[in-house]
């Protein structure tokens, strides 16, 4: 098998400038690249085609970012225009970001200082035979949930 790796991520959004803003001065992210794509073809290839689906123009806006190595995509779609997240992480999908963190109630503090709004306060779980973890959760500009996780201890034999 030739399948190695996670290359990246993608999330749709609604305000690219905002969201590349959130993740780099809140969040650490590093920009990579932006784009603007209209390529011949991109609706084909981004929507697929049969089922009535017989776009083949797409405008988009795109920025790549990353964080300790990790790529992510953001991409916000001019035409058609984005439309807005529906915010229920239920309906399948839906995604969210996990990122590690180093005294996540400090990180917590400090989010919330800048006007980010948590789902919870910072939460404990332990699987048996598994690591201890702290995690609590938030959402971006757009609605897409961040998961901030810390490891507590490791499991011992």
């Amino acid at each position: 098998m030739t399948i190695m790796r996670l290359h990246h991520a993608s999330f749709t959004v609604t305000n690219l400038e905002r969201t590349v803003d959130f993740y780099q001065r809140l969040l650490g992210f590093r920009l990579l690249s932006r784009k603007h794509r209209n390529d011949p073809g991109l609706g084909t290839a981004l929507f697929g085609t049969g089922k009535g689906n017989e776009r083949t123009v797409a405008d988009i806006l795109i920025a790549h970012m990353e964080l300790d190595g990790a790529g992510i995509e953001f991409i916000q779609y001019v035409d058609p225009a984005s439309a807005p997240y529906h915010s229920d992480p239920s309906v399948a999908g839906s995604g969210h970001l996990a990122i590690y963190v180093d005294g996540i109630e400090s990180e917590r503090e400090r989010l919330l200082a800048a006007g980010v709004e948590f789902h919870t306060s910072v939460s404990v779980i332990q699987e048996t035979g598994s690591s201890v973890w702290k995690w609590c959760y938030f959402r971006d500009p757009d609605g897409i949930v961040v998961e901030l996780v810390e490891r507590v201890s490791m499991p011992t034999d």
